[in-house]
């Protein structure tokens, strides 16, 4: 595929990466959220986040498994929808959920500790994101990929996150870890077949 064609393929991206985000506006101004609306904006928006995440995750083991160096370029985007989906998941949360009450979000926390673990993660995107520029990258040098690894124990929080929130609902969180083990499995066997030859 010709390189350019990547800044159209990016377009693209960009809005199917905000059919969700849209379709959630529509969803509230049709007042279509059912019986809990802030539950769902909050599940709706972390879900997302989660997803574009996983998508994050995805483009080395693509590169790896399809051989086509293009992907690299969707790497940067996905990472800032995941890290804007997730900051507006957090954001419904405070303003939705705890309506920026102090007390009922640190009710909230007490009761519920896998907010803090969500927190967390949040937390950790935040120096991901400010530095995902190639002006960053050329700047810190080696200690950008350093940096940028953080996103796998990131990947691991959210994985807590989603499973400590499904109680019994174990099916969204045993996909959510199947696919996660599989693109790790793919990005250490890579690893390790390039150590030998």
């Amino acid at each position: 595929m010709k390189k350019s064609t990547i800044p159209q393929l990016k377009l693209g991206a960009h809005a199917l990466l905000s059919i969700p985000l849209l379709y959630l506006v529509y969803q509230i101004v049709t007042d279509n959220l059912g019986p809990d609306p802030a539950q769902e904006i909050v599940k709706q928006l972390g879900f997302n986040g989660a997803c574009v995440l996983w998508l994050t995750l995805a483009v080395t083991p693509l590169r790896i498994l399809t051989g086509w160096a293009g992907w690299m370029a969707f790497r940067r985007m996905l990472g800032l929808w995941s890290f804007a989906y997730v900051s507006c998941h957090l954001f419904a949360f405070l303003v939705f959920w705890a309506g920026l009450s102090i007390s009922v979000i640190q009710e909230e926390i007490v009761d519920r500790p896998y907010i803090l673990v969500g927190l967390l993660a949040w937390v950790l995107l935040i120096p991901l994101a400010v530095t995902s520029t190639q002006r960053s990258r050329r700047k810190l040098g080696k200690t950008w990929i350093k940096l940028h690894k953080l996103v796998y124990p990131i990947s691991l929080l959210v994985l807590l996150h989603i499973v400590w929130i499904a109680k019994l609902d174990f099916l969204q969180p045993l996909l959510f870890a199947l696919v996660l083990m599989g693109l790790f499995v793919v990005r250490i066997k890579y690893k390790k077949d390039s150590a030998t030859r």
